[in-house]
């Protein structure tokens, strides 16, 4: 079970290290902040504002776009990633397809990653 989920597990990892190296990752609400909290991830988790708020916070800085896997996130992201360009910043997105790719068909989105990740883990 645990085997089919190797991307996804990998790409948390992935996540959690560049957080912890100052990576500002960059989510759409409270509840996404303490899904990512309870699988260890720490560091600057910063809310989605609107795009220029949230480039302005975010700056200059290593950031991953780390939005919901909807049409709603996926605008998001598309309007983030231009305003973060206008800063001379390209943001990660592919952690995000990682981490969704073997679960799109389960979860869509980031604050379900928590109970999706325990669940899994608890049934092996």
């Amino acid at each position: 079970m645990i085997e089919e989920y190797k991307l996804l597990f990998d790409a948390l990892d992935e996540l959690k290290e560049r957080a912890k190296k100052g990576w500002v990752v960059i989510v759409e609400g409270m509840k996404d902040v303490e899904s990512l909290r309870n699988l260890g991830v720490e560091g600057d988790i910063i809310i989605f504002s609107g795009f220029a708020a949230t480039a302005d916070v975010v700056g200059r800085r290593n950031s991953i776009i780390l939005t919901d896997y909807d049409s709603k996130g996926m605008d998001i992201e598309r309007g983030l990633v231009r305003a973060l360009q206008s800063y001379g910043v390209i943001p990660d997105t592919e952690i995000k397809r990682k981490i969704f790719c073997s679960i799109k068909k389960d979860i869509s989105k980031v604050e379900e990653l928590f109970s999706f990740v325990s669940k899994i883990t608890n049934s092996k």
